[in-house]
């Protein structure tokens, strides 16, 4: 089974919600052998979010568990995205908000923290709190070595994303059905500034504003859109190579990519990656129709 997660719990929330939905009420129109595993996200005010920023007004938690549930009632997961690279367990006793995210997460067994923190990682373990521990893309994995430890780790660990078509590497890790492979990461291969992103992000976030990083690279990653061009680029998979990596090399999660991106590029990919191309159009012009593009 190729168990995907989905960007934008709280960002893309109506896009994510309409494609669960529709993944309950019409699995036919949704490529065989596929599921909708988790959604993962940020949630706005939160110091120990990181990756992308999450700037804004505390949502109300009620709300949250009723997004939750929501989810959960599906069987689908929500992972927070709570990779702030300063995060430290003095901020998570001292934040009411956050540790109530952590806590309504943790009320089901079906949803889990993406963690680059020791403090973080070590909170949730010293508390109990029923989630899955994942290890971070933000960790910057380099080595077979430090890939089969946060294997041992974490519940699962997102696979570096320079690895991503490096099938030698992929077999040689020790539980590659805990591993988290990254379908369509929008970074150029071996980025020099990635690293300076994700720190600045969590600078940003505890500071309360957005981030102003702007990636140096010449051409921009993100110039031509998912299905204009990024589909054929150096750490793209396309749907036969997913397929073969779960079927032949035993990878169990796929993450697609798409926070912080524009709306039409999100409903490319969830058209690639999901569903039946047949049923392209017929998505798409729902969407249209109803306002979501």
């Amino acid at each position: 089974m190729i168990n995907y997660t989905l960007p934008g719990l709280t960002e893309f929330l109506d896009i994510d919600l309409f494609f669960a939905d529709m993944f309950d009420a019409h699995p036919d129109m949704f490529h065989e052998g596929i599921r909708i595993d988790s959604i993962y996200g940020g949630f706005a005010g939160s110091r120990i979010c990181g990756g992308r920023n999450n700037i804004g007004r505390p949502l109300d938690l009620d709300m949250v568990r009723k997004l939750v549930r929501r989810y959960n009632d599906m069987g689908i997961g929500c992972n927070g995205t709570f990779t702030n690279q300063f995060a430290t367990r003095q901020m998570l006793e001292e934040s009411e908000y956050d540790r109530g995210i952590l806590q309504i997460l943790g009320e089901s067994g079906l949803n889990g923290a993406i963690v680059y923190s020791d403090d973080v990682y070590g909170y949730i373990e010293d508390h109990g709190l029923n989630l899955k521990l994942i290890g971070s893309t933000t960790l910057g994995l380099n080595t077979v070595e430090a890939t089969d430890a946060a294997l041992q780790k974490y519940d699962r660990a997102v696979l570096d994303y320079n690895f991503t078509k490096d099938e030698s590497f992929i077999s040689s890790l020790c539980a590659p059905e805990k591993l988290e492979v990254m379908v369509n990461e929008y970074c150029t291969l071996n980025c020099p500034y990635r690293n300076e992103h994700y720190a600045t992000v969590s600078r940003d976030q505890l500071a309360g504003r957005r981030s102003g990083f702007q990636c140096r690279h010449e051409p921009a990653p993100q110039a031509y859109g998912f299905l204009n061009g990024l589909i054929n680029g150096d750490v793209f998979l396309r749907n036969e190579q997913v397929r073969h990596y779960n079927e032949d090399l035993g990878v169990g999660y796929f993450k697609i990519v798409g926070r912080e991106l524009a709306r039409y590029d999100i409903v490319d990919s969830y058209l690639y990656y999901l569903i039946q191309p047949d049923c392209w159009y017929e998505v798409r012009d729902f969407l249209i129709h109803h306002n979501y593009l």
